[in-house]
């Protein structure tokens, strides 16, 4: 075997990763650039095996002439748990001459500290791993960006949202520079563009909404799709799921921001409300586990945890109904509630009538005798937990004045060793303070 693959081979995500395996799923909706995977077991640290590299060189023959995109194409890499979104080399404009070198390198950035310190934020055990590598022609687009199938900050389904650069789309990937923003409903109605020197016409914006729509509904879930027009063609890059997307709008949901008001008052940012968010999913997940949810009932609701909170214009709310819908995975549902209510410090009560559609039936006879004998266990677990709670606090602030003496200058470094430095510092804070598990 040569490890080589093309995309009308059809391989699967177990065997060129996920983004070659989407691509080749998702060619037929919208053109794809030609392109070749190699598998992750066909490289080492020695470089390319001596049948891959011949077949390599081919291949390239095949994909016509360079220059080439060198991808990655990881096993766990698009997925709507974890994107890895930025953890992996990518290699542009690379000539025939360099790809089997450039190969290597996106393999082997598959085993960097920074992607150990993603997956372990992620909650993701396994140890990084060389990765399957996609060579592509690279196109020289006129314009590219990227396009959600539905809003990724509100939820809205009815909305795509479209970001655009002219030229290669890579820094606007990198966050180096912002994008043109258009928004396109679903019956093609251009909601919003710039005002003057657009880089998309309507019937190009329509399109590119269109293609992730398309996207969305083969893959069943909202799609992040990466895009490019290299002259009249309109071109797929990528799509994955968007990942942590909010409820939709059509949900009944309650704001109330009586008490997160004091952790945040006036306006925050979005980058603000995104770490915000993403603190409060983890904490509250970790949380679940220790009142004794499994972890598969934990995982059911993973829309819910990840949207505790609401950002409106510019100011964070809780959204009451998700904190409920935790709070009914919990024993003892309605005496915790008037607690809860309490404790977050809500103007109003919830109504009964949504408290009632919200709430399980009491459970009786020998269920009911269960779920005491349960709530029993998790006060047990807590009392032990409150007891080591002092000893867990001291290390935890051992670790937060490491942390903050090995910081570096934060002024002096690149936008990407600055993403480094939050990650090692999510993994090392975040991650091990968590509610008072064994970890700490």
């Amino acid at each position: 075997m040569s490890g080589i693959y093309f995309s009308e081979d059809r391989p699967g995500p177990e065997t060129v990763g996920a983004k070659a395996a989407t691509l080749a799923r998702l060619g037929e909706l919208a053109p794809v650039p030609p392109w070749v995977a190699v598998t992750a077991a066909a490289v080492d640290e020695t470089g390319l095996r001596a049948d891959t590299a011949q077949a390599l060189t081919d291949a390239l023959l095949r994909l016509g002439p360079g220059p080439y995109a060198v991808r990655s194409s990881g096993g766990r890499e698009d997925g709507a748990a974890a994107a890895h979104a930025g953890q992996f080399l990518t290699l542009l404009s690379v000539p025939a001459s360099d790809v089997p070198e450039a190969v290597g390198r996106v393999w082997r950035s598959g085993f960097t500290e920074t992607v150990r310190t993603y997956q372990a934020s992620q909650g993701l055990t396994v140890a990084p791993t060389g990765i399957s590598v996609l060579v592509q022609r690279q196109l020289v687009p006129r314009v590219a960006g990227v396009v959600f199938s539905a809003d990724p900050l509100t939820g809205n389904r009815a909305e795509a949202v479209i970001s655009a650069v002219a030229g290669l789309g890579d820094r606007l990937m990198a966050g180096e520079v912002d994008g043109q923003a258009y928004r396109i409903a679903a019956t093609g109605r251009l909601v919003e563009c710039p005002s003057e020197a657009a880089l998309l016409t309507e019937a190009e914006a329509q399109a590119v909404a269109a293609l992730a729509r398309a996207c969305a509904a083969r893959q069943g879930y909202p799609q992040d799709v990466e895009w490019a027009i290299e002259g009249e063609t309109l071109y797929l890059l990528q799509s994955r799921p968007i990942t942590a997307l909010p409820v939709p709008d059509e949900t009944l949901t309650i704001w109330d921001n009586s008490n997160i008001v004091e952790s945040y008052p006036g306006v925050s940012s979005v980058l603000t409300y995104s770490f915000a968010r993403h603190v409060y999913a983890h904490v509250y997940r970790v949380l679940l586990g220790h009142l004794g949810v499994p972890g598969a009932v934990i995982a059911e609701h993973r829309a819910t945890v990840e949207n505790l909170l609401g950002r409106i214009d510019g100011r964070i709310y809780y959204n009451l109904l998700n904190w409920y819908r935790l709070l009914v995975l919990l024993p003892g549902f309605a005496l915790n509630r008037r607690a809860m209510e309490q404790m977050m410090g809500v103007a109003e009560a919830l109504p009964d009538e949504i408290a009632a559609r919200l709430a399980p039936p009491l459970p009786q006879g020998i269920a009911r005798i269960a779920a005491y004998a349960r709530l029993a266990r998790v006060g047990v677990g807590l009392l032990g937990q409150s007891l080591r709670l002092p000893r867990k606090v001291r290390r935890f602030y051992q670790r937060l004045e490491s942390a903050l003496t090995d910081a570096p200058d934060f002024k002096a470094r690149s936008l990407s060793a600055l993403a480094q430095d939050y990650r090692r510092l999510e993994a090392a804070l975040l991650e091990r303070w968590n509610a008072g598990t064994r970890r700490c």
